[in-house]
């Protein structure tokens, strides 16, 4: 199946996009208070093209000593950057999913190879949708796809709660008991926030990232049967937008139920 078979109008998403020298400081005010995870920087070429998103602004920051903080908020947007996966609209899927894997990112760019059409702009949130039409499939159920939850002791810092994340590979951590958690977007929320960001943003601002995540807003995850479809899981997931499911003592991203099975061999494309 090509991707635009399976995504018949993503070369007509709409979503914002900006030019390099942009300050960072207006790109992560727009990742806060909209409804996505990328903002892409033009040109939107067929090679080469980036996009700053919350995650990797994130781990700039944490290279970063306090005291810089307001010069790189003051500075061009490209320098939080990163690679944004290209992909032909006329590609199979697999093509897609290759893109996701090669980058261990969930979004890519969807180029048709014209000048007047606008690239597209797909997410793992999307690909989701393709269980509900049956251009998915697979026999695995949240029990083989779920990961071991990551639970911090205590009232750790923003600063100690990244670090985890990153050395894990994990993009949110349960707070004591599992009950709740603290993701990559809970912290944008608060730093990114127009309060936290004027403190940071001035020279020799305050440490932000020394804040405990127990003032972070949590998050509460979807409980399901470890014996879940992959289907139904998918359809629960885009219930909520960069949510997750927990089955036992594991928790089920969206790249856990389009990837894993895929990366496995055991994903059915119609």
């Amino acid at each position: 199946m090509k991707i635009i078979q399976a995504f018949p109008k993503i070369m007509q998403t709409q979503y914002p996009t900006v030019k390099a020298g942009y300050p960072l400081l207006t790109i992560l005010y727009l990742l806060r208070m909209t409804d996505v995870d990328a903002v892409p920087i033009l040109p939107l070429a067929e090679k080469g093209s980036r996009a700053v998103f919350g995650f990797s602004s994130l781990q700039l920051f944490m290279k970063l000593s306090p005291r810089h903080f307001g010069e790189v908020l003051r500075g061009p947007c490209e320098a939080a950057s990163d690679e944004l996966p290209v992909v032909s609209a006329g590609a199979e899927l697999e093509s897609l999913f290759e893109a996701f894997r090669s980058r261990q990112l969930g979004f890519a760019i969807v180029h048709d190879g014209t000048r007047t059409s606008r690239p597209g702009l797909i997410g793992l949130w999307d690909v989701l949708r393709l269980y509900g039409t049956g251009a998915l499939r697979t026999e695995l159920r949240t029990e083989d796809l779920g990961t071991k939850i990551l639970i911090t002791s205590g009232a750790i810092t923003i600063r100690d709660a990244l670090r985890t994340m990153f050395r894990s590979r994990h993009r949110r951590i349960f707070l004591p008991g599992g009950r709740s958690y603290v993701s990559d977007r809970s912290v944008m929320n608060y730093l990114f926030s127009p309060t936290v960001l004027e403190e940071i943003g001035r020279d020799g601002g305050r440490d932000a990232l020394a804040t405990p995540i127990t003032q972070l807003h949590a998050s509460a995850p979807i409980a399901v049967s470890q014996r879940m479809p992959a289907r139904s899981a998918a359809l629960n997931l885009r219930k909520d937008r960069g949510g997750c499911l927990v089955a036992g003592r594991k928790v089920v991203t969206a790249w856990d139920v389009v990837m894993k099975p895929w990366l496995t061999g055991k994903l059915t494309i119609a």
